[in-house]
């Protein structure tokens, strides 16, 4: 998502250490080395991890370092997840599927890719205001130069400056605390805003702070908000879930990584690490990852959770593991059955059955094409970043720089969409969508349309949509009002590794169990909260101040259930 750029303060949560709703320091734990010690007799102890997405494999990572024995469930045959650099044909050039712009106050996400992994090359994204900007909204053309707060036209000053006189009364007290260092203020004004707002719509609560805007104004919002990118498809999400994208710094100075996320993901699978033993070993060396492993069941059997998988032959097998992590989007989980009643004994509580089955989860699409050149850099009067109210919501021009594109081609994310916007183009074939993208962009900029030619045809056209896609059924989560409860039931959940007479021994991690749907951030850290509980299930020393010394009760949202 990217709907706050350039409103949004500077000053990142990273400053007092984690995310507003953990205040828990992620990097400050690992960067201390071995997430705990395992007997030696535990060497090599399997955990079964389902998914090889960015929080399986972060766990996966962390386990092999303290000798355990990670086997990773994939029912694909690629790693990464959504964090996904899909190649066009014949090319190293890439279109980033999922996760492709990166804030810096995502610190695990850079301490992993800078420090352990030595990734440290990046540019800023092509966000609205961040380069040259065009905005279309109700069949006017709107400038936007580089480095202005906002585009040239009254109307969109007006709702810029309202919007942030508003989030900027929310920001201010946080940002004061944080800049003091000050916990216990911190944890009163979120909690302040958690009750006054945990039930409000996104809607409602612009409404409400901004009273003097017209149904015009909203419109106007919905449709560009301050032009980098339309509100409307989130107004139903709870207002706390938007609001996070300030209070965490989640849109500042996003970044652009030219050698694509999946990079990221194949050093976390091909970096050796030191075992407890002395030699090295990488999770590729171990041969970790199981490909085309599709994960059916996890029951509860002869006190142990066991795993039901079908491999890539079509064969059925059943194995029981001391520790499982599950690692997927919820609405994957919940094809597993974990939400399911019956005989036995449950896996997951009620609460986080309730949690899986509700929260919200959005439809995002994206495609892209491949074009000869970099044809916006050879005119200064073309726009790098559109903003329309039409099918192609949001247009980004990305220069991919020589290293990693030796033929200097282009890439162009055509539409980038969520929520009903993504659901409009479900029936839409790729050429469909790039013939409407096309027309709707000639009343934009015509030079800009006439470049939008695919360098080999349809081969060149790339599109996903994530709520059709097996084993995700959707982008990322994004909470409704009244949700926080059920996510604060997910998102706790490790911590059952702490009750031992009732702990199953099962996990949950990925960024739908986070505070922080859609964001590496959230994945990464709730992949060391389930190793965490790993570790300790099987019989390991955690080390001190680990994740599982998080408070569950920082934060009141509402009833829980047991």
């Amino acid at each position: 998502m990217s709907l706050l750029s350039n409103i949004a303060p500077n000053t990142s949560a990273s400053s007092i250490g984690g995310m507003i709703d953990t205040l828990y320091d992620y990097v400050d734990f690992i960067e201390q080395g071995p997430i705990a010690s395992l007997p030696q007799s535990l060497w090599g102890t399997e955990v079964a991890i389902i998914g090889a997405g960015a929080s399986g494999l972060a766990a996966a990572y962390e386990l092999l370092k303290i000798g355990a024995q990670p086997v990773v469930f994939e029912a694909s045959n690629r790693l990464g997840g959504r964090a996904y650099s899909h190649k066009f044909p014949n090319s190293d050039i890439f279109a980033e599927f999922g996760a492709m712009r990166f804030p810096p106050s995502g610190g695990l996400f850079f301490f992993y890719l800078n420090q352990v992994f030595g990734l440290t090359e990046r540019g800023p994204f092509p966000d609205p205001g961040q380069v040259p900007t065009r905005l279309y909204y109700e069949n006017r053309i709107i400038d936007w130069p580089t480095g202005e707060a906002t585009p040239k036209d009254a109307k969109f000053r007006a709702i810029g400056q309202a919007w942030s006189q508003f989030s900027n009364g929310l920001w201010q007290p946080l940002q004061e605390a944080w800049q003091r260092q000050d916990r216990d203020r911190l944890r009163q004004i979120w909690q302040s805003y958690i009750d006054h707002y945990k039930d409000l719509t996104f809607y409602e609560g612009v409404r409400q702070g901004i009273p003097h805007w017209t149904d015009e104004e909203l419109n106007a919002f919905g449709a560009l908000g301050i032009g980098s990118g339309g509100f409307g498809p989130v107004y139903p999400a709870n207002f706390l879930e938007i609001f996070r994208l300030i209070a965490n710094g989640w849109e500042n100075q996003q970044q652009f990584l030219p050698f694509g996320i999946s990079t990221m993901m194949e050093r976390f699978y091909h970096q050796s690490v030191t075992l407890p033993s002395g030699k090295s070993a990488s999770l590729a060396s171990t041969e970790a990852i199981r490909y085309r492993s599709q994960v059916t069941a996890i029951n509860w059997h002869q006190e142990q959770p066991q795993v039901t998988w079908c491999d890539s032959q079509g064969t059925t097998h059943h194995q029981c593991f001391p520790a499982v992590i599950v690692a997927i989007p919820t609405r994957a989980m919940e094809r597993l059955g974990l939400t399911l009643g019956g005989p036995g004994i449950p896996v997951v509580n009620e609460a986080v059955k309730v949690a899986i089955r509700n929260l919200h989860t959005t439809n995002s699409s994206k495609l892209f094409i491949r074009t000869k050149t970099n044809f916006w850099l050879d005119d200064p009067t073309f726009p790098q970043n559109i903003q329309t109210d039409e099918l192609p919501r949001g247009v980004y021009a990305l220069d991919y720089p020589h290293p990693y594109n030796p033929e200097d081609n282009g890439v162009i994310l055509i539409s980038y969409t969520w929520e009903d916007d993504s659901s409009k183009l479900l029936a839409l074939d790729k050429q469909e969508r790039l013939q409407c993208f096309r027309q709707a962009i000639s009343n934009v900029s015509p030079e800009f349309a006439d470049h939008l030619q695919p360098l080999q045809g349809e081969d060149d056209i790339l599109c996903i949509d994530w709520e059709v896609e097996s084993g995700y059924q959707g982008a990322f989560k994004l909470q409704y009002p009244g949700q926080d409860a059920h996510l604060h039931a997910l998102y706790y959940q490790f911590q059952t590794a702490l009750s031992p007479e009732s702990d199953r021994g099962i996990y949950l991690a990925g960024d739908a169990v986070s505070w922080a749907g859609g964001w590496m951030e959230g994945a990464l850290t709730t992949g060391i909260n389930s190793a965490c509980a790993a570790a300790l299930r099987l019989g390991g020393q955690v080390r001190p101040g680990s994740p599982l010394s998080q408070n569950p009760n920082l934060y009141h949202s509402g009833d829980r259930r047991a």
